[in-house]
Parts: C-alpha cells; sequence; structure tokens
C-alpha cells in the first residue's frame, strides 16, 4: 500500500496499485484509490468541525478524473456556504429532482450497458435540453402536460445553440423524439426506484419522422471517385481519402472504418472482422477494390489503427473537411457534364485556379445559371445507404443485403425493398422471353373461355 500527492490524472489512476491511494496537490482533501474491484473518487473534509469523507464516485465513464475534479470542488462550495454534501444527498434522494434523476440514470444505466457514443449522445442531450427545461423540477412533480411542453420547446430550438468554437446545439422534431427515449426510460428506472408510480412520457406522442433516403445514381459515383482521386493527388490526407472509399466500398458504418485495426483486416478471407459495433461482433466483406484500397495504406510503426490520425497511436477522427471539399469537387464535375454549364465553367477555372467553390456558386447564380445541388445534399452515411441501393438493383436479396450491412433486424433492411423492383421486373421479362420460344404463339382459338365470358 502507497500513498502519494500528485495531480491526479488518468496516467496517475492508472498507475495505482491495489491498496494505493493518491492525493490531489491542487484540491486539498480530494484524492483516489485503487480497491480491488474499483477505484474510487472521493474528498475529505472537515464539515462543521467534523472529519468527513465524501465518495464521489467509481473511476470510468461518467466519472473521469476532470469530472471528479469538478465534483470535488462543487461539494467544496457547499461546505463554503455552511452545508454538508452528505445530507444534500440525502435530502436530493428523498425528494429527487430531475438533474439527480439524470445523474443516477447515467451512473447505473448509461454508464454500465450503453456504447461510449450512446453514452456520449445522452449525456449531450442531458446537459443541453432536459437540464436546462427540467433541471430543477422534482421527478414527483411532472407531468404529461410538461413533457409535452418540454417536446415543443425542443423541436422549436429553444434550447439550440449557434457553434462557437464547440459543435452547435441543435433542435428539431428528431432531437426531441431523442430526449423524449431518453426520458422514458429514466422515469421507468424512477419507478423501479420508487420514485413514481407512473412513466409520463408515455402519454406523449413523438412527432412523425421521415428518414431520409439519398442514394448515389451511376453518373454520381463517378464524380465522387473522380473528386477522391483528385483530392488524393492535390495533397489532401490520404487516411481521409482511404476512408471515404472503404465507406463507399464495403457499406460500413463511419465509426468502424475511423477505428478500424490491422488486427481485425484478414486479407485471406477477404473480411474484416469486428470484436464490437452497433450490433455487435460482426464481419465486413471486403471485394477486390477494397481490399486494393486496404493495400495500398502504409502501417505507421506503433499505431495499430489502419485510419491514422495526427497523433502518434491514434486513428483519425474527423474525415468531415476532407468531405466537404470532395463533395464539392464531385458537384464541379456533374457541372462539366452539362451542356450550358460547361463552357463557363471552364472558363471561370481557368481564369482563377484558386476561385473557392462559394466565390464559384456566388458568380454563377449571378449569371442566372440553374445550379443542380450536385453531391453537396450528400451525407456520409449515405455512402452506407448507396452500397446498399447498388445491391439492391443488383438483383440481391434483401436478406443478403442485411448480411452484408450487419442489420439485427430485418426491418431495417426493408427501406431498400423498393430499389430491387427493377431487377425483379428485368428478371420476370427474361424469363417471358425465354418461356415465349417455347410456348409458341397464342391465337384466339386457343384461348379457353370462362364460364359467362
Amino acid at each position: 500500500m502507497a500513498s502519494r500527492k500528485v495531480k491526479i490524472t488518468n496516467a496517475v489512476i492508472h498507475s495505482l496499485a491495489p491498496g494505493d491511494t493518491a492525493w490531489d496537490t491542487d484540491i486539498a482533501g480530494f484524492g483516489i484509490r485503487r480497491q480491488k474491484k474499483a477505484t474510487i473518487y472521493f474528498l475529505k473534509k472537515r464539515v462543521h468541525g467534523v472529519q468527513k469523507w465524501f465518495t464521489i464516485g467509481k473511476h470510468g465513464e461518467p466519472w473521469t478524473a476532470v469530472k471528479a475534479r469538478e465534483k470535488a470542488i462543487s461539494y467544496l462550495g457547499m461546505i463554503a456556504d455552511g452545508k454538508d454534501p452528505a445530507l444534500e444527498r440525502t435530502a436530493a434522494k428523498d425528494r429527487p429532482t430531475m438533474k439527480y434523476l439524470m445523474e443516477r440514470y447515467l451512473d447505473d444505466h448509461a454508464s454500465e450497458h450503453k456504447k461510449a457514443s450512446s453514452l456520449r449522445a445522452d449525456e449531450g442531450s442531458i446537459k443541453n435540453h432536459i437540464l436546462p427545461l427540467l433541471g430543477k423540477k422534482f421527478v414527483a412533480d411532472i407531468s404529461d402536460a410538461d413533457i409535452d411542453r418540454f417536446k415543443k420547446d425542443v423541436r422549436a430550438g429553444k434550447t439550440a445553440k449557434a457553434s462557437k468554437g464547440a459543435k452547435a446545439v441543435s433542435g428539431g422534431s428528431v432531437t426531441a423524439n431523442r430526449c423524449l427515449a431518453l426520458l422514458s426510460k429514466a422515469f421507468n428506472m424512477s419507478i423501479r426506484w420508487k420514485w413514481r408510480t407512473d412513466n409520463p412520457v408515455r402519454l406523449v406522442m413523438k412527432y412523425k419522422e421521415v428518414k431520409k433516403e439519398r442514394f448515389l445514381s451511376q453518373q454520381e459515383f463517378a464524380a465522387l471517385f473522380d473528386a477522391l482521386h483528385a483530392e488524393e493527388k492535390g495533397g489532401g490526407n490520404i487516411f481521409a481519402v482511404a476512408a471515404l472509399r472503404l465507406l463507399t466500398m464495403t457499406g460500413a458504418r463511419h465509426s468502424e472504418i475511423l477505428t478500424l485495426k490491422w488486427n481485425e483486416v484478414d486479407f485471406e478471407k477477404s473480411r474484416l472482422n469486428l470484436p464490437d459495433s452497433k450490433t455487435g461482433k460482426k464481419s465486413v466483406f471486403l471485394s477486390p477494390p477494397a481490399k486494393e484500397i486496404l493495400a495500398s495504406l502504409d502501417r505507421e510503426k506503433d499505431n495499430p489503427f489502419v485510419i491514422c490520425g495526427s497523433k502518434q497511436g491514434t486513428h483519425l477522427v474527423n474525415i468531415r473537411k476532407t468531405w466537404q471539399r470532395v463533395k464539392e469537387k464531385a458537384t464541379i464535375n456533374l457541372w462539366r457534364q452539362d451542356d450550358v454549364l460547361k463552357g463557363r465553367l471552364a472558363v471561370l477555372l481557368e481564369e482563377d485556379g484558386s476561385l473557392s467553390f462559394k466565390a464559384l456558386i456566388s458568380l454563377l447564380e449571378k449569371e442566372n445559371f440553374d445550379l443542380t445541388r450536385g453531391l453537396l445534399d450528400v451525407r456520409i452515411h449515405d455512402l452506407r445507404h448507396s452500397f446498399a441501393s447498388v445491391a439492391a438493383s443488383s438483383g440481391m436479396s434483401l436478406h443478403m443485403i442485411g448480411k452484408l450491412l450487419g442489420h439485427s433486424q430485418a426491418a431495417t433492411t426493408a427501406r431498400y425493398a423498393h430499389l430491387a423492383d427493377d431487377p425483379m421486373q428485368q428478371a420476370s421479362d427474361a424469363i417471358g422471353s425465354r418461356l415465349e420460344g417455347l410456348m409458341g404463339p397464342i391465337s384466339k382459338d386457343n384461348v379457353v373461355k370462362l364460364r359467362g365470358e
């Protein structure tokens, strides 16, 4: 067992042996202790002359060193105001607020049962929407009218925030629905804890959502591949370009490609063996072009990831800037195929090779050219939809498409059913043509009439 004074960081925490305690040098009384089964943050402080120990939480999501330090500071603030954090917590348990419910939801449910990305999404919904609108209300006092008002306020953008260096917070129907689902789960837990006898969210209808379906055409695919090639040749990030190519060629999810490790790539069996995905363990099958993309990438020393980030040993986190440039290049490629536009485009781009895409649009709009959206409305996730659309229009069954995409439910794949109509009709026409030759000509004399005709 050892005890030492040091600024508590994640690196320090990972160095603790069972029984070790670390005391923070910045905040007096704040510490962390490694026990057999867990590592616990705590605060030791005198309250009204009595030495007390306050447990903050178990290390791990949501309790990181940063969040535990923030909680310790808040406890010290309460003590400075003459309050006892332990009594405040007891009072909160006796008549819990929505803030306390959401904290316990994160501690007892989300951090234990949800994937890291889903946990972050819940934390964002709670911080940005639920706490500002409902946080101070008591759990027992919330009515279905409160939830309905909350839903409308979120949709109207009452909690939306413009981006100021950080990610913008949006409102809208989809955001409201996600918050309702989260609240419903939290209220179900409050019933289990005897804080309520009903779930007020069940009486509130969600907004109807229209799923966006955007599939690339053959012409758009060609424009996209040309744009990816131009981005790579123009000095763009080769890993970001490779990620976009792999997304297009595999139908994998954005996060699956960015976090892909070399030990998950099986060139011999032509597949990616993902130990964990949105639907659990999963195989992504590789076509020859997809294998070629992977084989073209250099493996960085001491970096297990295929799509490498700028820092040693990390994967690329954000490819959106590259994606935006690629979409703009692809859109220009499509405009060049327009008989009316191509001549003027050639002149403008030749006159000023550094002309930005926005400036180009501005010039063309001033000259009253009718500009199509091109690929500007295509999201990264639409590459997955487009992969599935190619499969469906090639005559593959929905079951097969679901297997390729790693869907856990057949209903998820059903959205591509209408895309299979054309190949089914083509197959029916081909069969009809073969049988027509065997059947011979049909004459009116050979037609069997039904009774009553």
